[in-house]
């Protein structure tokens, strides 16, 4: 006889009922679980000890989707032919001048509207002021700038709703301040845009972990993930408020894998796309903070009737 079985014998000669020996069953498989899987005892707390903050922005996010997006144009004037360009900010305000210099260089024949959302308000005066001093001599033909409380990633897609409820039609191409991008960017995002298509440089292939991924490049396999750090998505995207609805609050920060599956549960088309991005100041990337949560969100996802179609 096992050691558990033996246990539970002995527990049921002193004359426990039922219920309470599977109680203590369970609290026995709890804590050797715990002793065997330390680091994801660690994880499971850090989690549960974010819940009110992460209780807190789901607030302000449902604040945010329920009223008009202003955005406050700061540099020339939109062109109905422009293609936008939509960044979130976060920390890195003395990149700003190197985002609009790479923008403004780009060998595209279209105007290029960048859209800036801001979610560190703190900087926003600094954002301002030297976008305003900026002289245009390119692709750029206006900046725009709205300031939020901090919701991560998705307020690139808020924004993005808000043009679209505005008329906007086609594709929209998505830029990290973290980025330096080559004039080709543009041009090279466009060459593999279409109806229903997300393409980007960032493409992975996760196969049953979101950890366990190879990157994938234009002539290799088809990725089932697209990161918004250089990436260009038909705004048919976010037309359904479900996309925006429908994702969980805990996972907010997350937006690039809710994107990539939405997309595919509806049938898009998920494309690699070969341009030379430059990565700095890594440091201040956000998404070190959700490394680990990024497992979790997967699991989650892999129900298809969480997913909305878009």
């Amino acid at each position: 006889m096992s050691v558990r079985s033996t246990v539970i014998a002995a527990l049921r000669r002193t004359g426990l009922h039922a219920p309470a020996v599977g109680a203590y069953v369970r609290l026995v498989a709890a804590v050797r679980w715990m002793r065997a899987r330390p680091s994801d005892v660690l994880d499971l707390s850090r989690w549960a000890s974010g819940a009110p903050a992460r209780r807190r922005i789901a607030a302000q996010y449902r604040r945010i989707l329920a009223e008009p997006v202003e955005l406050e144009t700061l540099l020339g004037e939109v062109h109905d032919d422009a293609l936008t360009i939509v960044m979130c900010l976060w920390n890195r305000p003395e990149r700003i001048t190197d985002v609009l210099r790479v923008i403004d260089t780009q060998s595209t024949g279209r105007p290029l509207r960048l859209v800036l959302w801001n979610n560190q308000p703190a900087d926003s005066s600094y954002y301002r002021s030297t976008i305003s001093n900026y002289v245009r001599s390119g692709a750029l033909s206006s900046v725009e700038f709205h300031e939020s409380v901090n919701i991560g990633g998705v307020g690139r897609f808020v924004a993005m709703r808000e043009l679209v409820r505005h008329g906007y039609v086609g594709p929209f191409i998505t830029l990290d301040d973290d980025q330096n991008i080559a004039p080709s960017f543009v041009g090279d995002l466009l060459a593999s845009s279409g109806a229903r298509t997300i393409a980007g440089v960032w493409a992975w292939l996760s196969i049953d972990k979101y950890w366990r991924r190879v990157q994938v490049n234009s002539t290799g396999e088809t990725p089932n993930h697209i990161g918004t750090g250089g990436a260009i998505c038909d705004s048919a995207l976010v037309r359904s408020d479900r996309f925006f609805t429908a994702l969980p609050p805990d996972f907010l920060f997350m937006e690039d894998m809710w994107m990539s599956r939405c997309a595919l549960n509806s049938g898009w088309s998920l494309v690699a796309v070969d341009s030379a991005v430059e990565f700095v100041l890594a440091d201040r990337d956000q998404g070190h903070a959700i490394f680990n949560d990024k497992e979790r969100f997967w699991r989650w996802m892999r129900r298809p009737s969480r997913i909305p179609a878009v």
